[in-house]
């Protein structure tokens, strides 16, 4: 199928789905899914977060579906909120990724007072930013919820729209990972 009459297809499937075509939504869903998916992979890169990025951009099309002018191709309209949703996480991940090292590089050089040691300071800070680097993206943004923003797992949970019991286990894992790489580098 040309990518033109798609585009028709999805506009007709808009509109039967707001004359009350519930079925039509389902089709619109299949038929698109795939497209939104790329969208948000070529944005972000980050197959962890790929299906909680599509559903939330899901949330907001079908949100907004009902007052859908057809003026605009459904197509372009579905992928800006896509676009946007990307563009949104990938700001949340860089903010996150600067307060978890600032907080680590702010432990560290706290915990050092003597002058002479400020090229240990110097080698720790390299390691513990390649430390943090290496951890999942799903990984450090729990972390850094938990440790830097101080949210509850509970609130963990409801932000990020997954179980607690999720939360707990990428918070033991990450845990787990950090013990692991710094148990590495001392030796």
């Amino acid at each position: 199928m040309r990518p033109y009459s798609e585009h028709i297809i999805n506009d007709y499937l808009v509109v039967r789905y707001q004359e009350g075509d519930k079925e039509s939504l389902k089709i619109l869903i299949r038929q698109f899914n795939p497209r939104l998916e790329r969208q948000i992979y070529a944005q972000t890169s980050d197959r962890a977060s790929l299906d909680d990025l599509v559903q939330e951009s899901w949330y907001a099309i079908i949100s907004g579906l009902s007052t859908l002018k057809i003026s605009i191709s459904f197509d372009v309209w579905a992928l800006s909120i896509a676009r946007r949703k990307a563009i949104d996480w990938i700001r949340q991940q860089q903010l996150v990724r600067r307060k978890t090292q600032e907080i680590y590089l702010d432990d560290q050089i706290q915990q050092i007072s003597d002058g002479d040691e400020m090229d240990i300071i110097q080698e720790r800070k390299a390691k513990l930013k390649m430390v943090i680097e290496g951890l999942p993206k799903t990984q450090k943004i729990v972390l850094s919820m938990f440790y830097l923003e101080n949210y509850s797992v509970k609130e963990i949970s409801e932000i990020l729209e997954i179980s607690s019991g999720t939360v707990k286990s990428r918070l033991f894992n990450a845990r787990q990972s950090l013990k692991e790489i710094l148990k590495l580098n001392k030796g």
